[in-house]
């Protein structure tokens, strides 16, 4: 029986050749900054200012406050104020307060979502644009905060990425999409567990009647609340123990249907 030895691979030159890379990030190495524009988004033809939106708001929140003002004198509207106050009679009270998993899971709420909306602002900001469509065809875009892709020449995503301020994006370092991924789908992840933990904790203590419509009365309820808002005269607040229409009907949209769909 002959003795059979394993053969060693064969020597490659090209390999020999190879080093290991750096797993750091040089900045002196890496592509300058390089400034975006001001965000911009698409009318027709013509690209607005997005900052135009502000004061837009405020003159719509002003023209509201006049409409709901004048509303309440109508005599229909002020029988709607009387008759559905804005929490609904038939809601019952949570007298056991906060409790202490409830602070913690939203403070863990709000901490996992920091790192994903900072990290997903770094992601954008690889590629400064949105579309209605999937192709992502140059020019299409309805919103974007870098300038208009040239032509005449090759427009890679290194050319399109800009640098955002370290303290809005993750990692904050400009064409860092590998990392800014990194950090969003890690924290996504555990928001979703926090999210998971706080649907068991919900629904197995009295918690979810603060968050959960159990009549229709709360949809003429959140009307009446949203008036009262918008007219500067605001409603009673029992918000410790049971919250008005509208407070629970957006907050059973945004537990309910809003953070489930972002996913």
């Amino acid at each position: 029986m002959s003795h059979i030895t394993s053969a060693s691979p064969p020597h490659d030159p090209l390999a020999a050749k190879l080093s290991a890379a750096d797993d750091r990030v040089l900045l002196a190495n890496w592509l300058p900054p390089q400034a975006g524009v001001v965000p911009k988004v698409r009318l027709g033809k013509h690209w607005v200012n997005a900052l135009w939106a502000l004061p837009l708001i405020f003159v719509l929140l002003v023209i509201g406050v006049a409409i709901a003002q004048a509303l309440r004198q109508l005599p229909d509207v002020q029988a709607l104020l009387v008759r559905y106050p804005g929490i609904p009679v038939s809601v019952p009270p949570v007298t056991t307060g906060f409790p202490g998993w409830l602070r913690l899971l939203h403070f863990l709420n709000l901490f996992f979502m920091a790192f994903i909306i900072r990290s997903g602002v770094q992601i954008l900001a690889d590629h400064p644009r949105l579309y209605w469509k999937r192709d992502c065809t140059p020019g299409t875009e309805w919103f974007r905060f870098q300038k208009a892709v040239p032509t005449g020449r090759i427009w890679t995503s290194k050319d399109d990425s800009v640098t955002i301020p370290g303290w809005l994006g993750i990692p904050g370092i400009r064409h860092s999409i590998g990392l800014a991924r990194w950090w969003h789908f890690s924290t996504t992840l555990l928001w979703i567990i926090n999210g998971v933990v706080y649907y068991a904790f919900l629904f197995s203590t009295g918690q979810w009647l603060r968050i959960v419509p159990t009549t229709w009365d709360v949809f003429p309820n959140a009307v009446s609340t949203a008036v009262q808002y918008l007219s500067l005269t605001f409603p009673v607040d029992e918000s410790w123990t049971r919250y008005n229409g509208l407070q629970q009907l957006a907050y059973f949209i945004t537990v309910f249907i809003a953070a489930p769909t972002s996913i």
